[in-house]
């Protein structure tokens, strides 16, 4: 399987390029990044006047990172969401000056290496924040990180009480807090009755944290409405051409395009089956491509 980033190494007809390299490949698989630039603008517009991130993980969801973040870069977007720090060192060498946060929080003794590429951990309990106050008073360190509070989804996240008693800090000012989060467990549910307890609760912490840009809707809960929109999105899927409401048609542009060979297309008669362990036998006489992998 050979991936390729530009559409345009597939020809017009839709036939495998006659590239060499392309030419002895099983199949293609084409990431289009001017969907995905598409696809971001769309989620903007959706969105404003809050700030449209995107979330990179999992190289860019397996689209790979260094072309899908200089691609939204090009177009505008100035903050971005990985899980872990190889993420965040690629990401920062794709957007020298945006804004990055790493999901996946503070591991151990990883603060010498989050402020050496300016990367802000999000951070989901106190003992975390504890060692990441710890690192700063130490080395004069001002980069910032993000809280993360959970309001449902009991995944990761400070509780409701652990955020009360930061609000003593973020009264205080100077507190390094650039941003609180919480996520939503159900956004792609139009009418579940979690999606509003959250905003409710969610509400409540922004509130606690005055002042400090809030962040809630991930792809689906850009399509809530205005009350979930906050300061700053952080669409992820839908960037890349999944359905961020599975209730209605798909929004999004698609993304991804694969093309195999077909290697051989015969007729299999009623009765016959197909494949190991036969999982499915014909009802009719059927003409099957066999596809090469």
């Amino acid at each position: 399987m050979n991936v390729v980033s530009d559409p345009k190494s597939l020809s017009g007809s839709g036939a495998l390029s006659p590239d060499a390299d392309l030419a002895a490949a099983t199949g293609v698989l084409t990431i289009d990044l001017d969907a995905i630039a598409a696809n971001w603008r769309k989620l903007e517009k959706a969105g404003l006047p809050a700030e449209c991130g995107a979330a990179v993980k999992a190289d860019a969801y397996g689209c790979g990172i260094d072309p899908v973040v200089r691609t939204l870069v090009g177009v505008g977007c100035k903050t971005f969401f990985v899980a872990t720090l190889d993420e965040a060192r690629a990401a920062r060498a794709a957007a020298p000056d945006a804004a990055l946060y790493v999901l996946n929080g503070l591991l151990q003794n990883s603060g010498d290496i989050l402020a050496s590429i300016n990367a802000q951990p999000v951070i989901g309990d106190l003992q975390e924040l504890a060692e990441w106050d710890m690192f700063c008073r130490r080395t004069g360190w001002s980069g910032g990180a993000a809280i993360h509070v959970d309001t449902g989804m009991n995944r990761l996240g400070l509780s409701a009480l652990d955020a009360q008693g930061l609000a003593p800090r973020i009264s205080a000012g100077n507190h390094g807090i650039t941003l609180v989060m919480s996520h939503l467990a159900c956004a792609e549910k139009l009418n579940h009755p979690l999606n509003a307890r959250q905003v409710a609760a969610f509400r409540e912490v922004a509130h606690l944290f005055s002042g400090v840009p809030a962040s809630l809707a991930n792809s689906s809960g850009i399509f809530l409405g205005s009350s979930f929109m906050f300061d700053l999105l952080r669409p992820g899927a839908a960037l890349y051409g999944a359905n961020p409401t599975p209730e209605a048609d798909n929004p999004m542009a698609p993304v991804i395009d694969l093309k195999a060979r077909i290697v051989q297309i015969r007729q299999v008669e009623r009765g016959d089956s197909v494949g190991y362990s036969a999982p499915g036998t014909a009802r009719r006489q059927t003409r099957i491509a066999v596809v090469a992998a």
